[in-house]
């Protein structure tokens, strides 16, 4: 029975080759070193890696660790497919910026009516301290030409 290691250097060789990812965009994805990548990929890592550097790598690839330990019937990796792993990154990072723009627009959208309604609010009040001032200031006339 071959060990998880193996099964898991196997799995994430096959990621690898099947999105295309360099050593980098690899570290990149999975916030793992490129060269503790490189290691764990050609055997050079010890024995026992880490729990954290495998799943890291897995998951950041794109894998499941489910299927990596025999939980769900395995996937085939499809290596030659039309559209591969980078691709869909690329893919689901364009989408993402998207969003987050759209929503820094309809931040500054509701920043903008916010300012509005504050300076609105602030002609109000300055209005209405006008007009009581003028009407004090009126009254302390009157009161001074009474006398």
């Amino acid at each position: 029975m071959e060990s998880f290691v193996v099964r898991a250097r196997e799995y994430a060789n096959a990621l690898m080759k099947a999105g295309d990812f360099s050593y980098e965009e690899a570290s990149v994805m999975t916030g793992t070193p490129a060269a503790t990548i490189k290691n764990f990929l050609s055997g050079k890592t010890s024995k026992n890696p880490g729990f954290d550097v495998v799943t890291g790598l897995i998951v950041g690839l794109g894998g499941d660790m489910n299927e990596l330990v025999g939980y769900e019937k395995k996937k085939e990796i499809e290596i030659n497919s039309t559209v591969s792993m980078k691709e869909t990154y690329e893919m689901r990072i364009a989408d993402i910026i998207k969003s987050y723009e759209d929503r820094i627009e309809d931040i500054k959208a509701l920043c903008e009516t916010r300012i509005a309604d504050v300076q609105r609010c602030c002609e109000i009040r300055i209005a209405d301290i006008k007009q009581i001032f003028e009407e004090r200031l009126a009254a302390q006339r009157e009161l001074l030409t009474k006398q």
